[in-house]
Formats: C-alpha cells, sequence, structure tokens
C-alpha cells in the first residue's frame, strides 16, 4: 500500500512537508470534497497506527482545499475530562463576531449543556460559515483523544448535516477500540460516509523519501532492506534515515545497521547525538505534552538560549515550530516520539521537570504535572485533589473530578481514604453517563472494603451494564445503608437515583414514590437534581394512582410555563406528559413546548428526549402530523447520541401513529416491530410494553382490523368475572384513557358489546369531562349503540356531540372529530332519519379533516361510503406535483408558521443551508416561487398512501 511521509519541522497546514504516494487515499478524499463541494455532506474518517501518515495525509488534503474554510482541531490526552474541549478547538478558527451569535459556542465552559443543544448551535455555525464563504472542511486529528462531549456533540451535527456543503475528516487509531466503536455507529448511520484506511510506504515510496532526505538515488537493494526493516512506518524511516550516515546505508557489506528496530530506542540514538540543551528542551516538551510557547517551555528546561537549543532538535525531526504565530509555539513532531523521549529522562530528572512545569502552565494543567512530580504518597497533595475535584464536581465537571480523585486515591497513605476517593472517581465517572472508564476499575472496587459505597458504584456498573437484576439488588442494599448513616447523604442520593431507574422502568410506581421521597428528604441535592427526583416521584405516582392524583407532586410549579426556572425543566415536562395522559392538549403543549425550547437554548433538561417524543405525539392528537413528524426525528437523533434506551419507545410510538394514519403501512409496521422487538431485548420492561402495544393497535385501528386490535391490546389487559360477565381491566394507568378508548372501539368492532358496555362505563367513570375525549366518548357511546341496536340513541348522541362548542374539546384532536362526524353521516343516511342534504353536511366535514391530515386510509373509506350511497362530496383541487417528504414538510410547516429560515434551522437542528435547500424542492415540486404561495399549495396536496422517505 502506498503511504505519506512528513519531514521535520512541518507546520500546522502542512507547509515545509515532503509528501509522497498516498494517490489512493488522497483520491478518497479529494473525491469526498468534490460532493461536499456540490452540496453533499461527507464524513471520512481516516483510520491507521500511530505515525503512519494520517496527520500528513489531512493537512496535505486540507491545503488543497483553498475554496473551503478549514476548521482543525486536534485531540489531547490532557484534555479529555474537559467537556467541549474539540469542539472549542473548531470554533477557535472562527472569527469571534461570527461565533458570537451562537452563545453556547462563545462561552467558556460547556459542561452542563446537553450535547445537542450545542451540537444544533454548531449546525448553525457551520451554515452560516457556507452562506459566508463557501464550503467548510471539519478536522479532527486524534479524534480518540477527544472529550465524550465533544464525540456526541459531532455525532449529532454529522447526522444533522443534510444538504451542506461541509467535508468531515476525523483521524484516528486502528487500536482506539472505545473510539473505534463509536465511529463504526456513525459511519452506519449515514448515506454519506467513507472509511479509509491508512497502511505502511510501500517500496516505491521509500526509494522517494530516501532521495529526497539523503539526496541519494537509492539501490534496489537499499529500498528492500529499508522497507523490511521499517515496515513502511513513515515514522520509523524518518529515524533511520536520520541516525545512519548514507555511507553506512550504501554499504551492502554492513548486514545490521547500528539502529535498533523499534522507533523508541532509535529515537533515544538520535538524543544522544544531540547537544545538553536541546536534550533539555526535547525532555520539558515531553512533560509538558502540549504545544506551548517557546519561552515557557524554556522555562520549564531552565534554558536561557532556547532558541539556539532548539535548530538541532528541528534538523533531528523530532520537534516542530510555528515561528509566524505569536508567541512561537513548540512542540514534539509526533506522540510516539514524545513517548519516546519522555521515556528516556530518568526519575529524577523527570520529577524536576513535572516540579518545573507545574508553576508554568494554569492552575487546571498544573494538578497532573504536581501529581506525577509527586515521588511517594502526599497526604495534603491528595486532601488538595480531593476539595478540587468536588469544586469540579459541583460545576458539572465529573468527569474532571473523576480524574482527580483518582489521582488522590494513589497519593493516599491511609486505606479508608484511598478506597473513599477511588469509589468517589468512579461515582464521578458513572455520572457523566460515559462508563467505560469506570467499568475497567471494576477489580480494584471489588477489592475495597464492604460499605454502601462500594456496594452503589457495583450496582451502577451493573445497570449500565443490563444487568438489572443484580443491579437493583445492590443498589437497594446501598441505598437502605447509605439512608441509615447521616454521613452517607450523598450516596444514598446516588443510589436512590439509580435505584428508580429500575423501578419505574417495571412500573413500580409506589416503590418509585417511596424511594424517591426518601431520597429527596436527605436534602444533599443540588437544585437540578432535586428537580429530577421529584419528576421521578411524580411518574411513580403517575404509575401508581394515574396523572391526575400525580398532578399534586408538580404544584410548586408555577402556572405559566415560562416562568418555571431552568432547574425545574424536569418537572414542567412531567407536568405536560399529565396534561397529555389526561387528554388537556393545550396546556399539555405549552408546558412541553416550553421545555423543548429552553432545552434548545442549553438550559440541559436531562428529559428533553423524552419531551420531544411526548410533544410529538400531542402533536399527532392535535393534528398537526407534520409538527408530530419532526418532533419525533429531533427526538431519535438526541437519544442516538446519548445512548439512551429507555425513552425512545415514545417516539417509535408518535411515529407509527403518523404513519399508520397516513396510510404508510410498511413503515409503521417496522416501527412498531422495532418497538416490539426491543421490548422482548430489554426483559419487557413495563414502559416500552405499553408503547408496543398500543403502536400496534394504532395500526390496527388505521386499518380498520378490530380483531387485531384486540389482539394487540392483550398484553395490557387483566380479565375477570363480574356477575357472570366477564370484565377487562387494562393494567397501566399513565394511559388508562387512550387504552380505554382503544379497548371499547375493538370489543364493539369485534360484537362483544356487553364487555363493551361496562368498558364504555370505566371509562366515563374515569373521565373528567376535559379536552379532546369528550369527542372519543361520544364516537365510541355512539358506536356502541348502533351496534347494540339503539341507533335513536346513537344520532342523539352524535348530534349532541357535533353541535358542541370547539371549546369544549371538539377541534382539538381532528382525527377524533372527522371519524365521530363520519359515523354521524353514516348513520343517517342507514336511518332515513336525516336528510341526505345533513349526511352529505357531515360527510363533507369529516372528509375535510381527514385530506387537511392526510390519512389516506380513512379518507379512502370515507370516500367508499360516499360512492356507495351515490354521494359526491365537493371537488377539491387537486395538485398534481410530487408529494413532499417527511422533512420538506417540517420545514414547509415552520416556514409557513412565520420562522424565518435561521429559525427553522434552530428548531429542526439543521443548518440554514439545508432549509434552503429543502425549500428550493418545495417551491419546485409546488410550482411556486415565494413563501406567500406555499401555505395556499400546501392545503392543495391530496394524500398519498405510498409516499417516499427522503
Amino acid at each position: 500500500m502506498s503511504g505519506a511521509f512528513s519531514t521535520a519541522g512541518a507546520t500546522a497546514d502542512g507547509q515545509g512537508e515532503v509528501f509522497v504516494g498516498r494517490l489512493r487515499e488522497t483520491d478518497q478524499l479529494v473525491a469526498c470534497a468534490a460532493k461536499a463541494r456540490d452540496g453533499e455532506a461527507w464524513l471520512a474518517v481516516v483510520e491507521g497506527e500511530a505515525g503512519i501518515g494520517k496527520s500528513a495525509l489531512a493537512r496535505r488534503t486540507a491545503a488543497s482545499l483553498r475554496d473551503f474554510t478549514v476548521l482543525w482541531a486536534t485531540g489531547d490526552p490532557s484534555e479529555t475530562d474537559l467537556p467541549g474541549g474539540v469542539v472549542s478547538q473548531l470554533t477557535r478558527r472562527v472569527d469571534r463576531d461570527v461565533v458570537a451569535a451562537f452563545p453556547l459556542l462563545a462561552q467558556d465552559s460547556m459542561a452542563g449543556v446537553s450535547p445537542h443543544a450545542i451540537g444544533g448551535q454548531l449546525l448553525l455555525l457551520l451554515g452560516a460559515l457556507q452562506e459566508s464563504r463557501g464550503p467548510v472542511a471539519v478536522v479532527v486529528d486524534d479524534v480518540h483523544w477527544a472529550d465524550p462531549l465533544s464525540l456526541q456533540v459531532l455525532g449529532f451535527a454529522l447526522r444533522r448535516l443534510w444538504a451542506d456543503r461541509v467535508l468531515t475528516v476525523l483521524l484516528t487509531r486502528s487500536d482506539a477500540e472505545r473510539t473505534l466503536e463509536t465511529l463504526d455507529r456513525l459511519v452506519r448511520s449515514l448515506d454519506r460516509a467513507v472509511r479509509v484506511e491508512i497502511g505502511g510506504l510501500d517500496k516505491d515510496d521509500v526509494a522517494r523519501v530516501v532521495r529526497r532526505l539523503v539526496d541519494v538515488r537509492p539501490a534496489p537493494g537499499l529500498v528492500e532492506r529499508l522497507h523490511s526493516y521499517t515496515r513502511g512506518h513513515p515514522l520509523h524511516l524518518r529515524t533511520v534515515l536520520a541516525e545512519v550516515p548514507v555511507p553506512t546505508l550504501q554499504d551492502e557489506a554492513v548486514e545490521r545497521w547500528p539502529i535498533a528496530r523499534t522507533l523508541r530506542v532509535g529515537v533515544t540514538s538520535l538524543l544522544d547525538r544531540l547537544p545538553p540543551d536541546s536534550v533539555a528542551l526535547l525532555e520539558a516538551m515531553a512533560v509538558l505534552d502540549t504545544r506551548l510557547p517557546l519561552v515557557t517551555v524554556a522555562q520549564t528546561a531552565a534554558l536561557l538560549d532556547p532558541v539556539r537549543a532548539l535548530e538541532p532538535a528541528l534538523t533531528a525531526g523530532l520537534a516542530r515550530w510555528w515561528p509566524t504565530e505569536p508567541q512561537s509555539p513548540v512542540a514534539l513532531t509526533h506522540p510516539l516520539q514524545r513517548d519516546a523521549v519522555y521515556d528516556a529522562i530518568d526519575p529524577e530528572r523527570r520529577r524536576t521537570l513535572h516540579a518545573a512545569a507545574a508553576g508554568a502552565v494554569g492552575t487546571a494543567a498544573a494538578w497532573a504535572h504536581r501529581v506525577a512530580a509527586a515521588t511517594s504518597t502526599d497526604p495534603a497533595l491528595a486532601a488538595e485533589l480531593e476539595r478540587s475535584a468536588y469544586a469540579e464536581a459541583v460545576v458539572g465537571h465529573n468527569a474532571l473530578a473523576a480524574t482527580r480523585l483518582l489521582w488522590a486515591s494513589s497519593l493516599s497513605v491511609d486505606r479508608a481514604d484511598r478506597e473513599r476517593r477511588l469509589l468517589t472517581a468512579c461515582a464521578q465517572s458513572l455520572l457523566t453517563m460515559q462508563p467505560l472508564a469506570a467499568v475497567k476499575l471494576r477489580p480494584r472496587v471489588e477489592e475495597c472494603a464492604p460499605g454502601a459505597l462500594r456496594t452503589c458504584v457495583l450496582g451502577v456498573m451493573d445497570l449500565l451494564d443490563g444487568r438489572f437484576v443484580a443491579a437493583e439488588a445492590r443498589l437497594t442494599e446501598a441505598w437502605r445503608e447509605a439512608l441509615a448513616d447521616p454521613g452517607s447523604a450523598w450516596t444514598a442520593v446516588l443510589a436512590g437515583t439509580f435505584l428508580t431507574v429500575v423501578t419505574i422502568r417495571h412500573g413500580r410506581g409506589a416503590e418509585t414514590v417511596d424511594i424517591a421521597g426518601k431520597t429527596l428528604a436527605t436534602g444533599d441535592l443540588d437544585p437540578a437534581t432535586s428537580d429530577l427526583t421529584r419528576a421521578v416521584l411524580a411518574t411513580g405516582r403517575m404509575w401508581d394512582q394515574g396523572p391526575r392524583a400525580a398532578l399534586l407532586d408538580v404544584a410548586h410549579l408555577p402556572a405559566v410555563a415560562a416562568e418555571a426556572a431552568d432547574h425545574q425543566l424536569d418537572t414542567l415536562a412531567t407536568r405536560g406528559v399529565m396534561h397529555l395522559f389526561l387528554g388537556r392538549l393545550p396546556a399539555a403543549r405549552t408546558d412541553l413546548a416550553t421545555v423543548a425550547r429552553r432545552d434548545q437554548q442549553g438550559a440541559g433538561s436531562k428529559l428533553s428526549h423524552l419531551s420531544l417524543s411526548m410533544l410529538a405525539v400531542l402533536e399527532y392528537l392535535a393534528g398537526d402530523w407534520n409538527a408530530s413528524e419532526s418532533a419525533t426525528d429531533r427526538a431519535l437523533a438526541i437519544a442516538a447520541i446519548q445512548d439512551h434506551v429507555f425513552g425512545d419507545a415514545a417516539a417509535w410510538f408518535a411515529a407509527v401513529c403518523v404513519e399508520a394514519g397516513r396510510g404508510q403501512w410498511e413503515a409503521a409496521q417496522g416501527h412498531a416491530d422495532t418497538l416490539s422487538r426491543v421490548t422482548e431485548t430489554l426483559g419487557s420492561p413495563r414502559t416500552e410494553t405499553v408503547y408496543a402495544a398500543l403502536a400496534q393497535a394504532m395500526l390496527a385501528q388505521a386499518r380498520a382490523d378490530h380483531a387485531a386490535m384486540l389482539r394487540s391490546l392483550e398484553p395490557l389487559i387483566d380479565r375477570e368475572a363480574a356477575d357472570g360477565d366477564e370484565r377487562i381491566r387494562l393494567r397501566f394507568k399513565p394511559f388508562w384513557l387512550w387504552q380505554q378508548s382503544l379497548l371499547v372501539e375493538a370489543l364493539t368492532g369485534t360484537g362483544q358489546l356487553v364487555t363493551a358496555a361496562l368498558a364504555l362505563d370505566d371509562l366515563r367513570a374515569g373521565y373528567d369531562g376535559t379536552g379532546y375525549l369528550r369527542v372519543v366518548l361520544a364516537r365510541l357511546g355512539g358506536r356502541l349503540a348502533e351496534a347494540q341496536g339503539r341507533p335513536r340513541d346513537a344520532l342523539a348522541i352524535y348530534a349532541h356531540a357535533v353541535t358542541g362548542a370547539p371549546d369544549e374539546g371538539g377541534d382539538t384532536a381532528p382525527l377524533f372529530r372527522a371519524m365521530l362526524e363520519h359515523g354521524y353521516g353514516r348513520l343517517l343516511v342507514a336511518t332515513s332519519s336525516g336528510s341526505r342534504r345533513e349526511a352529505a353536511k357531515w360527510f363533507k366535514s369529516a372528509r375535510d379533516r381527514f385530506s387537511a391530515l392526510r390519512a389516506a386510509p380513512f379518507l379512502e373509506r370515507c370516500d367508499a361510503d360516499l360512492a356507495a350511497i351515490g354521494l359526491t362530496a365537493p371537488a377539491q383541487a387537486r395538485s398534481h406535483a410530487p408529494a413532499l417528504t417527511e422533512r420538506e414538510l417540517s420545514v414547509a410547516h415552520l416556514v409557513t408558521g412565520g420562522r424565518t429560515n435561521q429559525e427553522a434551522a434552530a428548531e429542526l437542528y439543521i443548518s440554514q443551508k439545508t432549509v434552503e435547500y429543502h425549500l428550493s424542492n418545495i417551491y419546485t415540486k409546488l410550482g411556486i416561487s415565494s413563501r406567500r404561495q406555499l401555505a395556499g399549495s400546501l392545503r392543495t396536496q391530496q394524500p398519498e398512501t405510498r409516499r417516499r422517505p427522503d
């Protein structure tokens, strides 16, 4: 395979490099850039071992993209605990005035901000750059060292780059297991992504490198030996060429060159030939391990003339220098060389350099050097580290807190201190929901002395690993033990918080209320955690006693959603869900939309994806199916980057409702089957069980298949005998009203009229008379009366409902209102109790509502009933334009609502460029040329039963 080679002293933009080969890999990246230039966002993941030439290839490619704005960042092992570090590097490449328009990107710290909120603003920034400067290239070198938040932000943004002139290049080592798994998932999720694998130099390229660096024409035998000796590894090849004299290289009588086959030993040999001041400068660079001003490195090395010391290091290919930048920063050329130089430093010299580095760098970076300078246990430093860790944890820097606590543990003398700090470090790491680092410490955790914190940490590890039974046992034990110890309040909060995840997953509402209540009573919670625990308590009450009773648990919230504080968003979202389950759609929308808007602005709701999912369900009921699809899309995008297992079910359910309602049978069945598979995989947790059953029932309802509806609801049903009749009761209280209405419809449709009547009585008893369910109850009551042979009663029920005032709930759920009107029209014709004109009136009203929703199967049945009685609905203008896609409809919905392109982009988590692209397609399809014409054209769009996805 061909390779690339970079000479010493190359700058970040690639100037001064010798580049050979890499024709295939270069062609791949150039092809991706060309597609990006034409409006297709592409991702290229470049993989290879350390030192193989990934960075040289990326720099070479970036230098050729003269019409691109290039944003470059490099992952740094010293910054893996700093939230948003890589994203901040990218945005530092942009004018401050431009970044200032996106506050989440401009702020000093991104800790505590949701990755999708930052990702949304990164998308807007990329859109703004495209608008003003043309295509954009985002390059992240050493992405395996990127902090978890930056990885999530990049993953979210890349999945939302739909029609953008953006090329993203991510460089990673082929042995970086954690990052490769993340990148592999990302590549599989994108339609426009390519993997570029980098190997060693081939023989021809080795010959080219030799000619350029040693100014000789190498004999074939020399090339063979060099290729075999270095395996074509560019960095190792450079080390050989720098150390072995030309005559020795060319002397075929020399069977073995005087240099070891390992790069590290080769670097050590180079150091032996350098002046002492140059070695001291390189040693300081290795200890500092980041790009810093030359004066700072000289201060650490105690050198008076660093420029003179730098020249031999540059010539040897071990250092890089950026003389045109302010403060003339320097760094070692490659991490492998840094490791070799660092390993060659004797222990006492290393301690001295780290002590000097601690005084030369900032406070945050100094901690690592102080730890490295410690030659034994240091109780005082350990205590300082522990205090600084708690300070970082308070502001949301949990990963950084975990690192400092691990350092403190290693410096502790007393076993109790050492183990407490180790366990607390694991707990802080687990709170980041990126548990890999903590899980690796499990053997050390298991060796700790028994105690509540140890048991709690092991329980959380079990939970995140999917071992729910073991997790519940350990977390319960830890929670009870910690509650009994006044000094273990923090452990009780940690154990209680995660334990409620287990209990609510299984719908054990009373237990959840008890655990959350006692956790709150510890009084050791910050405002945001306290609000989340209140939300969990309310949710438990909802499972135990229903949403109406649970409203009391959120009575502390202001009545006006906009007045809620940012730390109250989790309970506000929970209140919105309660209103939704009670059928109070306007109140639910106000709460849930407020949470979504604040979260988008960076407030950091922990229930953001679930709030969007429930907002999607609400929009389905309220009749804004385009908004429902848009909210579903965003909810699933958020869940994807946060690896949520719980909460996706509501989004999939909302998708099924709209797809089934529009007759998109394949898509709806696919989402319903996904829900069923997830339910089985997770061991049938109650929340997922309900959504899976309801999804299948909604699909059957759209098909008018009542037998299938009843089969779908079976997992939710308890049957019991009552006075000789079978009574069916539904188990799950949060969803009870929705479930019960579907049950009554299914029983009536399958002729089980006695059972249906009992179920309808239960529904009436549980309904408080508010919201859209007034229409649902009327339709169900009328249908049951028809089935029982009481047409006059049915007509009276229908007539009362259709003539009700809109503010009584009749117009808040247009699908159910249309189904009611359709049923009324059919009965008027069947009984001859009203004029054909009256029947036609209600048929037309129903048809208009179905058409506005693009509810194809319902519309087809309405048209079939009209045709069967010889009636024809008033002709409506039909558009022959191609149907709009879901994404186009989402954009059109917001634009017709008065949003600007940027406002629409922000709400949809896309770029302005994507909005413009979709608007262009919309105008072409509809044969229009302006926003003013858009609303009218949308009304002429007819429902499609087989609309193509994007």
